[in-house]
């Protein structure tokens, strides 16, 4: 007899709970450092909360702790040391899969010698990154895989936050406080990196598939405007990402299969003086399902694959060495050729599309302690991305024409270097100075019917550097004031653009459970390669010209107020209000309303424009509101609502709304644990997510010029004037996790937008029935996945 799934499900909760009585434990270990400094801190005190018996350890000379025998389930951690703030941690994961390895980081305490307890309870509302004044909060990779609809994706999963969209279902694109995708800065172990997802569009910083690995990322930071100085480059939001260490002290194994991949992954000692290796591998999973000849439906079926790794080398004296690395491949090839009677997805009737894209980084960085107070960390890297598009015209013979070709690539070589001098407590200063030398093989063209011939859109190979230096200085006036200020230089060489720009924030912390703070930066940003070396064709003389190679930096102005009140343990309420004032944004030299604060999320690529120049502006602002409680007593809420306005002008001299100005969002996640079992050794989870929004803008096609020119043709002066019904989605998670001896299963299912709502993507115009018709986002989107630890 066949079982239904929902059949099996039950089974697979129940049974655990009937054979199994045995109290499974595990290790927690780690190492506790100055959170400034990173110097080690020798014998602070952890203590195991949440237990029947107190069990605690004290850090040995090198900061390290271990302390054995944690039953499974969820743990609190409580560390003490003289001069410091107490750290309290809760919702430590321990499972028997994995030991529980922590990086602990304690701050220093201003005033001296009071007899006072401060507890700094881990507050999610802030960032890993201490000099962040607002705007700003750290995430973990538990975080990432337990909400419901972020798929594991780092992207997805901070558009639950205040102030984040996204505008489309297929792709992880965000909009950020108004502000286009190609404003988000991608930060890899330091280093600035391409856009880290599969199936990417040339230029942009989304895609359908991240690359990026929550079983390898530490503990991360998400940016949302006037960030410290060490960021540059970017004006609209920052990642900045981690990879953890792997197990030093035994090997470590993971094996999952899920929407984003079959994958293996391991970790563990290279030799008994600390040295460890941390490895993943990603294998697609429609790949894997269509080899075993399961059928989609579709013409072509998504293959991709990627890695990461990192390889650590302590040394007693030298220093830190490290290795690390991301990288990856993906193509599909939707062929009208090959379509049968049964497939229900293709591109065009009698076209061949082939899509592909990679990307990777490898890295060496070099951390030394000059003294306890002052370190440098000296970064080698290379990074690169590629980009594969062809479109073929198949006549009835099924023989190809090329409409289309684009086979292009950036890469580039970047040198890195970081001091930071913890002055005393008051007063710690952070420096650095990055150069990247960027080159570029770009080939793309298209077919003409006017011409009768390939015109090249980009065709050219050439380079260009990148300088960004920049100083923080960071005063603690007191335990309960402190003020950021910092400066940050850039240079873009291709063009000689440069720009200093001034960073200050201000934290006052005014009664126990009360926060204000206020943040200013300016921002700067250097366009897309491919603006720059974007060729137009002159047909009088059968020549190329490009227009763009002048363009400067487009910049923003950022000013940011914060409130933050802790109601009580683990609810936290924040209010942040901002103002955004963009200029300098490139718009075209003619009258139209062409702005590049638009461009950034297209299906189908970025557009290309030529005669831009540097004389738009834009502002955005708004309120955000997020009320959260962090997980305890088995549940947690996170609540945020955000009111904006985005507007910009263009060379037409009109104030209009942009592309991102869906006016408003809001989202609620919520979800529930129950531990199982005589000995609470399985976890039953159940999350939810509901989020609504302003539609998404649109400017209106023209009908009867679209009719003339067989191609869609839209009102210019009615840009971004139309909005789309509002966006809303409910969607569900339950996951199941069985804890035997040193072994962890986990099973979970997914159901995305489970009400089926229709949500419109876009208007399509086609040029076959000369009519207008809406595409749909995501309907009901179930998935499911297992993963194996041990």
């Amino acid at each position: 007899m066949r079982l239904p799934f929902s059949h099996f499900l039950l089974l697979f909760v129940l049974l655990p709970i009937r054979f199994s009585a045995q109290t499974f434990t595990q290790t927690i270990r780690g190492t506790i450092k100055d959170a400034d400094s990173k110097a080690a801190l020798i014998g602070a005190t952890v203590i195991i909360g949440n237990l029947d018996t107190v069990k605690g350890g004290i850090s040995n000379a090198e900061g390290m702790f271990r302390i054995t025998n944690i039953p499974v389930g969820r743990r609190a951690i409580k560390v003490t040391y003289l001069g410091y703030d107490d750290v309290l941690m809760n919702n430590i994961i321990v499972s028997t899969g994995h030991e529980v390895v922590l990086n602990i980081e304690m701050h220093e305490r201003v005033i001296q010698g009071k007899e006072v307890e401060i507890v700094a309870e881990k507050d999610k509302t802030k960032a890993n990154n201490d000099l962040t004044t607002n705007s700003a909060r750290s995430f973990t990779s538990e975080e990432t895989d337990r909400y419901a609809g972020s798929r594991g994706d780092p992207s997805r999963m901070v558009a639950n936050y205040g102030g984040v969209t996204s505008s489309n279902d297929a792709r992880n694109d965000i909009i950020v406080r108004g502000n286009s995708p190609l404003g988000v800065l991608w930060r890899f172990e330091d280093v600035d990196i391409p856009n880290p997802n599969h199936f990417s569009t040339q230029g942009a910083t989304g895609g359908p598939v991240s690359m990026l690995n929550t079983n390898l990322l530490a503990s991360s930071d998400f940016l949302t405007g006037a960030f410290p100085a060490e960021y540059g480059n970017k004006d609209a939001a920052a990642f900045d990402l981690h990879l953890r260490n792997g197990n030093n002290e035994k090997n470590e194994f993971i094996a999952q299969l899920g929407i984003n991949g079959l994958e293996i992954g391991a970790e563990g000692p290279i030799q008994k003086d600390g040295a460890t290796y941390l490895i993943n591998y990603r294998y697609s999973t429609f790949q894997v399902f269509n080899a075993l000849g399961i059928n989609f439906g579709v013409a072509g079926i998504p293959q991709y694959q990627d890695m990461s790794f990192k390889f650590n080398f302590p040394t007693a004296k030298a220093g830190i060495f490290t290795v690390w690395g991301l990288g990856g491949n993906s193509t599909i090839s939707i062929l009208d050729r090959n379509r049968d009677s049964t497939d229900w997805s293709y591109v065009s009737k009698g076209q061949d599309l082939v899509y592909g894209s990679s990307m990777g980084v490898v890295g060496f960085t070099h951390l030394y302690f000059f003294s306890p107070t002052i370190s440098g960390k000296f970064i080698l890297s290379a990074s690169g991305s590629t980009s594969l598009i062809t479109v073929d015209t198949l006549s009835k013979a099924k023989q190809d024409f090329r409409d289309y070709d684009n086979h292009s690539a950036d890469w580039q070589y970047c040198a890195t270097y970081l001091l930071t001098d913890k002055i005393n407590s008051h007063h710690l200063i952070k420096a650095g100075i990055t150069y990247s030398q960027q080159y570029i093989n770009y080939n793309a063209y298209f077919w003409s019917n006017t011409y009768h011939a390939d015109i090249y859109q980009l065709r050219d190979q050439d380079n260009t550097g990148l300088g960004q230096a920049f100083i923080h200085w960071q005063y603690r006036i007191t335990d309960k004031l402190a003020l950021n200020t910092g400066l940050h230089y850039e240079i873009f060489t291709l063009n000689n653009s440069q720009a200093l720009e001034p960073r200050a924030g201000l934290r006052w912390q005014f009664r126990p459970r009360h926060a204000l703070s206020l943040a200013y930066g300016m921002h700067s940003q250097t366009q897309p390669l491919i603006y720059y070396f974007y060729k137009t064709y002159d047909p009088q003389t059968g020549t190329y010209i490009e227009t763009n190679r002048n363009l400067g930096l487009s910049k923003s102005q950022h000013l940011v107020a914060g409130y933050d009140f802790n109601i009580w343990k683990n609810f936290r309420l924040k209010l942040e209000a901002y103002y955004q004032y963009l200029y300098n944004v490139p718009v075209s030299m003619y009258t139209n309303s062409f702005s590049m604060i638009n461009v950034g999320n297209a299906l189908d690529g970025l557009p290309l424009v030529d005669s831009l120049y540097n004389h738009g502006t834009g502002q955005n602002y708004g309120i955000e509101f997020t009320i959260e409680k962090f997980f305890s007593k088995h549940y947690y809420f996170l609540s945020t609502f955000s009111l904006y306005k985005s507007s910009y002008t263009g060379n037409d001299g009109v104030v209009r709304p942009t592309a991102y100005d869906g006016g408003y969002v809001y989202n609620i996640l919520a979800g529930y644990e129950l531990a199982l079992g005589k000995n609470k050794n399985r976890l039953l989870s159940l999350d939810v997510k509901y989020t609504t929004a302003g539609g998404n803008r649109y400017t209106p096609i023209n009908a009867s010029a679209s009719i003339a020119e067989g191609q869609a043709v839209y009102f210019d002066n009615q840009a971004f004037s139309q909005r789309f019904t509002p966006y809303s989605r409910l969607d569900l998670k339950l996951s199941f996790r069985v804890n035997k001896k040193r072994i962890s299963h986990m099973l979970y299912v997914n159901v995305e937008n489970i009400l089926n709502t229709q949500n419109i993507l876009d208007q399509i115009y086609d040029p076959g029935s000369h009519t207008v018709h809406l595409e749909y986002q995501l309907g009901v989107f179930p998935y499911g996945g297992y993963r194996l630890e041990f």
